[in-house]
């Protein structure tokens, strides 16, 4: 009897699946997961507006700037991911203490919670002031706001592995935004894209800083790096895997965009993506442009999602607590109180874009250049302490 009890308990055991544990002894996103939650928080509010952006700069060759950011957020990603490599068990609040001391470090890590939730504040009124555009011109923005706010938080609650769960089923709908885009495509005239430098390289160059803005979501890859299972090169195909999934919807965006409006057009059109579709009907959708959007609204709120859980995690980081339960929802509030105090008024959105745009530079792509061989000489320190 003790035999045969004991051999069920080995075959009960055999039978389950192995468990993906952290330091912390919590579950590890698998790499799927992790290419999601990079995907969902690129793609977000700038899909209806980068075409316009590169096209306002670059005119025709917009598409060659986003391509040339695309190849510089490659070379800032292999940054990042030699930073992580380094610190295979720290997220990004604890790398700064390590890497700057704590003296400096905390104060580095204060200004990043600031710097998401800055975008997140931004995510906000640029989705409220979208909405309050297409579909609910009447509805005042506290509604709104207080409406995507609270189904973020609700998200977020379940953690970082519920996340990414989430994110890997509603990446599907990615496949309807890349379907209603591509009946446009039966309207397209290459000869717009002609000629093709007819703006300059100048502007084409110009046009590289409206293509990274589109991107800034990557540093969530260095928040998280330690949080996903595999090896380091697994992590870093994931990483690139997902930047250039990215990169192609972008273009794909683009091409169509550039291919449906003429140089003249797009000019006049803010959102040229939604006024494309708001030209096609289906036997079943008579306006493909709200449709549109509705999927749209999940993409926002799985990005803004992702800022409210890095930032909740760099308070708990902060103040030394397990729980991010009340973190998440002060983010919350504040970036709902910013969103109302900003309000919908376009010249204060665009003034208050600039400050995070320009905060992106500094937090998305200086400072992690800068880590690398500040990490480099971490490493060679501690092999040299190991080895005495």
């Amino acid at each position: 009897m003790v035999m045969n009890r004991t051999n069920q308990s080995k075959e009960v055991q055999k039978s389950e699946p192995p468990r993906q544990k952290t330091g912390n002894n919590d579950q590890k996103l698998s790499r799927r997961q992790f290419f999601f939650i990079i995907v969902q928080t690129q793609i977000g509010v700038g899909i209806l507006s980068v075409p316009y952006d590169l096209h306002s700069v670059a005119k025709q060759a917009g598409w060659i700037s986003l391509l040339l950011g695309a190849l510089a957020i490659q070379v800032i990603l292999l940054g990042i991911w030699v930073v992580a490599k380094n610190f295979p068990e720290d997220t990004l609040y604890t790398i700064n203490d390590k890497l700057f001391t704590k003296w400096i470090g905390k104060p580095i890590s204060i200004l990043y919670i600031l710097y998401f939730i800055g975008v997140g504040s931004l995510i906000i009124l640029l989705f409220c002031r979208m909405i309050n555009m297409w579909v609910l011109p009447n509805t005042p923005l506290w509604v709104t706001s207080f409406l995507l706010i609270s189904v973020c938080i609700y998200m977020v609650s379940g953690g970082l592995i519920v996340l990414g769960r989430m994110y890997t089923m509603l990446s599907l709908l990615l496949g309807l935004l890349i379907f209603f885009m591509i009946i446009a495509t039966k309207e397209m005239h290459l000869m717009y894209l002609f000629p093709i430098l007819e703006a300059g390289w100048g502007r084409v160059f110009a046009g590289i800083n409206k293509a990274i803005f589109s991107f800034f979501g990557f540093i969530v890859s260095l928040v998280i790096f330690s949080k996903v299972e595999g090896s380091h090169v697994q992590k870093l195909k994931t990483i690139v895997y997902a930047h250039w999934f990215v990169t192609t919807f972008y273009m794909f965006t683009v091409f169509a965009s550039f291919t449906f409006f003429s140089t003249s057009e797009i000019q006049l059109v803010p959102e040229p993506v939604l006024y494309m579709l708001k030209a096609f009907t289906l036997p079943i959708i008579a306006r493909i442009d709200l449709f549109f959007i509705s999927i749209w609204v999940i993409n926002v709120a799985t990005t803004l999602a992702t800022y409210l859980y890095v930032a909740s995690l760099g308070l708990s980081d902060l103040f030394k607590r397990q729980s991010q339960g009340h973190f998440i929802i002060l983010i919350g509030v504040i970036i709902f109180s910013i969103s109302i105090y900003v309000g919908l008024d376009l010249s204060r959105i665009q003034a208050f874009n600039k400050v995070v745009t320009y905060s992106g530079y500094i937090f998305s792509v200086s400072l992690p250049l800068i880590m690398v061989p500040l990490s480099y000489f971490m490493k060679n320190r501690r092999k040299g302490e190991s080895s005495s």
